[in-house]
């Protein structure tokens, strides 16, 4: 009798002991918080600086492309003709300027003087025979005609020596100051256009900005396409991270850094490791396209999970499930 006794309050005790630890966990909270959410990453829209056909693009939808890449080309025979023309002019520019810079040699002087005295001669020349055209006409012996061929011989054997005066002075005294600043002026100038067709030469071709993937090709070759237009959306698929919502009551138990084991219906036994690296600062009810319809009216917070993403088994819009783990200090937050 004893014995069946001990039995039943043996019995009665673990029951009671099952009971009022059942009832003491209600009070524990789990050590991590479940999440849910899609996995998104960094998509960039790519196109040319300037316009122009197409006359190559070497990628399609769905192809991996490397930082650096070329991936696009413009026709560039135009801007290759433009950069041809700048490099004469500055070379042009600069033998000018250094011609004024050093002076005239003694036989360009010699040369400009002789001109100067032939001018001069036939000047005079030219004005005796006018003289004396202009008396004979007085005098009613030439026609009208005469004199006034007389006198247009005159004025160009008069413009001629203003000019070779003129040339002879420059190469004998040698470039004004203004001169000088001026040739300067047309080399910078030149310099710069030539820069800029160099800048314009670069912009035919396009190069991937980073490594990723090819989400969207927007363009076909033989397209004209204006500047600024996206001929292509590419996304980085090795950095991704999981866009998910927490609660307002569990708001307190996550912080910054924290570690997240993330897992997809795609591959349920593998686990990918992340961190938090966001949360938002704003509450906002949860979106219409998580969770049932009660839970959409509950405020939540935005949260940023970085996952790394080696072997890009991670795909952008894959829905994913998270479990946010609680670290001894995240424990302790109520």
């Amino acid at each position: 009798m004893k014995r069946w006794l001990i039995g039943v309050f043996i019995v009665v005790g673990v029951i009671g002991l099952i009971f009022y630890l059942f009832i003491s966990n209600k009070n524990v909270e789990p050590p991590y918080i479940k999440i849910s959410g899609n996995i998104e990453t960094t998509e960039i829209n790519i196109g040319f600086k300037i316009s122009g056909r197409i006359v190559h693009l070497s990628v399609q939808e769905g192809d991996r492309v490397a930082k650096g890449q070329e991936i696009a080309r413009l026709d560039d025979e135009d801007l290759r003709q433009r950069l041809e023309l700048a490099r004469a002019t500055l070379k042009s520019s600069q033998a000018r300027l250094e011609k004024m810079l050093a002076g005239s040699r003694p036989e360009e002087v010699k040369e400009a003087e002789t001109r100067f005295q032939q001018a001069q001669f036939d000047f005079e020349n030219k004005k005796t025979q006018y003289e004396r055209m202009k008396t004979l006409f007085d005098g009613r012996v030439i026609p009208r005609e005469t004199l006034d061929n007389a006198e247009a011989k005159f004025k160009i054997a008069k413009a001629a020596l203003e000019g070779a005066m003129e040339a002879y002075k420059l190469v004998k005294e040698g470039p004004r100051k203004e001169d000088i600043e001026d040739g300067r002026a047309q080399v910078e100038q030149a310099r710069a256009s030539l820069k800029l067709a160099e800048t314009q030469l670069g912009y035919t071709v396009l190069h991937s900005p980073i490594s990723g993937i090819v989400l969207v090709k927007s363009a076909e070759k033989g397209e004209v396409v204006n500047p600024g237009t996206s001929i292509l959306t590419l996304a980085d698929i090795v950095n991704v991270w999981l866009k998910a919502y927490i609660p307002e009551t569990e708001l307190s138990r996550v912080e910054w850094g924290q570690e997240v084991i993330v897992t997809t219906d795609l591959r349920p036994r593998k686990e990918y490791k992340g961190k938090i690296a966001f949360i938002s600062s704003q509450s906002e009810f949860t979106p219409k396209q998580i969770q049932t319809e009660k839970e959409r009216v509950t405020l939540v917070y935005r949260i940023k999970v970085d996952i790394p993403n080696p072997d890009r088994e991670l795909k952008p819009g894959m829905p994913a499930d998270g479990r946010i783990l609680m670290s001894s200090v995240s424990l302790g937050k109520k």
